[in-house]
Formats: C-alpha cells, structure tokens, sequence
C-alpha cells in the first residue's frame, strides 16, 4: 500500500506543480471585454456592416503581423513597417497611375517586391552583419519613409483608377478583397511556419540559436529568410493601404510597427522566441482592431488611443513567458 501510494504521488506531483500559461488566455479575454464593452457602449459596434468594416480596415495589420511572427519566433524584432508601408504604398500608386490598365497587380508585384529587397537587406545586416535588429529595422524604417517622401515631393500621390482601387476596397460577395488577402497570406504562412524544416527551425532557433547551429540548422539563411519574409508581407500590406484609401503618402503606416508587435505577442508568440504561432497572432490583431474600432465610434481621441495600445504591448509583454530569464530582443 505504502509503494502504491508512493507512486501515485510521483505521477501527480509534476501536473500540481504545472502552471498556467497566461500569454495563451490574455487576447482571447482581452476580445471577449472589448466586445461587451465596445457593444455596451454603442450597439453599431457587434453590426455586420461594421464587423466588415474592421476586417476592410485591419488587413494590412492581418498581414503584417502574419509576417511579422517568424522573426520573434527566432527572438527578434522588426519595427520597419511604419517607413516600409509608405514606401511601398507610394510607388505602388506611381505606377498604377504610369500604366493605368493593368496597373493593380503590376503594383501588387512593386510592393512586395519592394518589402521583398529590404528584408533580405535587413536579414543580411542581423545574420551576417551581427547588427541588433530592433537597431536595423529603425534605420531601414527612416531610410524607407525619406525616400518616400523624396519620391513624392511630399505631396499625397492620389489614384483615380478603379482597378488599384478595388485591390483595397472591393468585395467578392459580402466579404471584404483585404480579408481574402489575408487568409491567403494567413494559410501560406501556416505551411511555412508548420510543414517546413524553416519554419520547424524557428523554434529552435528562438529557444537557442546557439544549441540549433551546433546541431546543423543553417541559423544566418533562415534569419534571412525570416526578415526577408516580413519585409515581403508588409510591401503587400503597403499596396493594399493604398489601395484602400486611393492615394499613397510618406506619413502612412505611421504607428503600424506597434500595432503588429503588440497583436503577435497577445497572441501568445513569446518576444524572447521560441514559442508561438501565425493562428494565435488572429485574436491579438483582432483585440487591436476592436481596440481602435471602439475607440474611434465613442469618440475617443487619437492621443488616447495611443495610449491605450501603449498599455497593451505592457500587458502583452509582461505575459509572455519566459520573458524574465531571457534576453528580449536578439
């Protein structure tokens, strides 16, 4: 009897000691409030209409937070966004206004291609380099908006023509072209991130790039390939903004680093790495689009707003895990 009590002890002893994993309840909690109380506060809010409305607005977040997972898997950062959207937004809408028909996915191709050449160069100055990422991608983000905004003259590039529009404004039935966009985007990264040797990788590598090189993983290509990834979805994500609003500006995508930062880590993707995914980072974009959403039909001014999302990166960070015993930022 004393044996068996004693080895029933030991089978129970290490699920009493288990804990909680916080970062993985935080976004859906954090949903489930804002939609009560946004509701609560105007009923419009839960409408279809601005339900769409969200999802119209929030694609490009959808798929720059979507890239933006596999670079704080291995335990980076990226903040080129805000400079990166703008940059691709506006020679996306140059172009479609020199070629005219056939001019939506040509600039598709720009966009992305653009995000596409300044990830590898950001990739190449964190793998190869060893420069700091968080260091990087700020430079990378200034240099991008200055040539947008020399490009430009610093005057808002304005399209008329309804081909770009629809890219960013139109609908297939009662759903929004940008939410198709980004479950294309959100599929294509849940293969990469789950059914690849890169993107298994990944983990490895956040949890310790050291330990993954010394057990063959090639860590400098798919550092690479992460920024190179991110940089791609957020010059599609800066087309389709334009897209969106008709017209391209160097001020654009102000903001958007933050935003997609704090959506990926409420999703449950650890800032220290190696542990997350592309699927959890769906209700951490969403509490940021209903953050704002709400915000913005109460009335709440933009400085608040800020505010607020400021409060929720806190948060966000404060419940991933591990956070206390490892470096933040690689």
């Amino acid at each position: 009897m004393k044996g068996t009590s004693s080895a029933t002890s030991h089978k129970t002893a290490p699920t009493a000691r288990r804990e909680i994993d916080y970062s993985l309840i935080i976004a859906p909690a954090a949903l489930v409030i804002c939609v009560i109380f946004f509701t609560i506060m105007n009923p419009r809010f839960i409408s279809l209409d601005n339900l769409m409305n969200i999802l119209r607005q929030g694609g490009p977040l959808f798929i720059v937070s979507f890239g933006l997972v596999g670079v704080i898997l291995i335990g980076s950062i990226d903040i080129s966004s805000d400079g990166l959207l703008s940059l691709a937004g506006v020679s996306a809408v140059m172009l479609a206004n020199i070629v005219q028909d056939g001019g939506g996915w040509l600039s598709v191709l720009l966009g992305t291609g653009i995000g596409l050449v300044f990830g590898v160069f950001m990739g190449f100055l964190v793998s190869y380099v060893r420069l700091p990422s968080f260091l990087v991608t700020y430079g990378t983000s200034t240099i991008c908006r200055g040539i947008a905004l020399i490009v430009s003259g610093g005057i808002a590039q304005n399209t008329m023509f309804v081909q770009f529009k629809k890219l960013g404004s139109g609908s297939v039935g009662f759903l929004p072209t940008l939410a198709i966009f980004s479950a294309v985007i959100l599929i294509l990264m849940v293969v990469l991130t789950t059914k690849t040797k890169y993107g298994r990788s990944l983990y490895a590598m956040g949890s310790n790039e050291r330990v993954a090189g010394l057990c063959g993983l090639p860590t400098r290509k798919y550092k690479l390939i992460a920024f190179t990834v991110a940089g791609a979805c957020t010059g599609l994500a800066g087309v389709l903004m334009s897209a969106r609003l008709g017209a391209g500006t160097h001020s654009q995508g102000q903001g958007m680093s933050l935003d997609a930062i704090a959506a990926v880590v409420m999703g449950g993707t650890s800032l220290s790495g190696g542990k997350g995914s592309v699927t959890r980072t769906i209700t951490g974009v969403f509490v940021i689009l209903m953050l704002n959403n709400g915000l913005n039909l109460m009335g709440v001014s933009p400085h608040v707003q800020i505010l607020v999302k400021g409060i929720v990166v806190i948060l966000a960070v404060a419940a991933s895990s591990d956070w206390k015993s490892k470096d933040i930022v690689k």
